[in-house]
């Protein structure tokens, strides 16, 4: 009988506690668990809105430095993630957002996804579509002066572009009427230049910086005006030897925003500023990490080629 009542105590004495904890730890776990589910979509969202997001490349208008099919991580933190400011987003109406602050701007080199200022199916006009995005390499930065002269691709902003010798090797190999042929050799429609520029040979033109002024004469009119014209909502005319908005003489204009001009590393083979012109650099979503050894590998083919010449 003391035997019984001492396993009774025993037990109790165990029992007594150990239900509560137990319960109270079911109940911790419980709500440890509800706030995961709600943090982690949130978390998540937050990294993909702040800091990077990920993107699958389509297409090989970036041989052979990205593959189709490919995965890569765009990085918003470094020129700093869009804040769109309206959510508007139907056809024809512009892009709004602020960019909260970055380490740094885009430079040339860079590569970088953006959203494609053929949005619609506008060839004749910069338009916004969300989810219409482009991977290319950054040849001018806002202010660089850029072109190509014997398909030698080159930039005040840096010597070293990133684009593969191997590509533009290829290009000059190639002979005008096989690219011609393709419907790729003329380049600088933007511009009202596809008659004097091919993507062999374009240039020089400066990408527009805010503050860049420039003087509206026959050549600057035909270079910029799809720019002005989305900045102002008009497009000037060069016209008996003066340019006119909505009838009105201008004979200067000054940049609003700032602008990019990119390109695609494989060079006979890409949908890019050569044709549509520049795209303004809140249609940049950010920049991708390139692998170390690649681009030590493009840099160190660059510096051989010039050697070379």
């Amino acid at each position: 009988m003391e035997e019984n009542n001492k396993r009774k105590t025993w037990w109790q004495k165990l029992d007594e506690p150990f239900r509560p904890k137990r319960m109270e730890m079911v109940v911790t776990v419980a709500i440890w668990v509800m706030i995961a589910a709600v943090a982690i979509p949130i978390l998540h969202l937050g990294r993909r809105v702040f800091i990077s997001d990920r993107f699958i490349v389509k297409g090989g208008s970036m041989y052979p430095t990205l593959m189709t099919g490919q995965a890569i991580m765009v990085r918003k933190y470094i020129m700093g993630p869009r804040i769109y400011t309206s959510f508007n987003f139907n056809k024809g109406e512009p892009l709004k957002c602020r960019r909260l602050p970055g380490f740094r701007k885009i430079r040339t080199g860079d590569i970088a996804v953006f959203n494609s200022p053929e949005g619609w199916n506008r060839q004749d006009r910069i338009t916004f579509e969300i989810n219409y995005v482009y991977a290319k390499r950054c040849l001018g930065a806002p202010g660089d002066t850029i072109g190509t002269k014997n398909s030698h691709y080159y930039s005040s902003g840096n010597q070293l572009t990133g684009i593969p010798e191997e590509r533009e090797n290829q290009l000059r190999l190639l002979p005008d009427s096989t690219l011609r042929k393709n419907w790729v050799l003329d380049a600088g429609y933007f511009a009202e230049e596809q008659q004097n520029w091919t993507i062999k040979d374009f240039g020089p033109i400066v990408v527009p910086t805010k503050g860049m002024t420039i003087v509206l004469d026959s050549i600057n009119t035909a270079h910029y005006a799809k720019v002005i014209e989305y900045e102002v909502g008009v497009r000037p005319v060069w016209t008996d030897g003066r340019t006119l908005f909505n009838g009105r003489q201008v004979s200067q204009y000054s940049f609003r925003e700032n602008y990019c001009f990119f390109v695609g590393d494989n060079l006979v083979d890409s949908r890019d500023c050569r044709y549509f012109g520049f795209v303004p650099e809140d249609f940049v979503v950010g920049i991708i990490k390139v692998p170390h050894d690649l681009e030590r590998s493009l840099r160190q083919g660059f510096r051989s080629n010039k050697r070379k010449r």
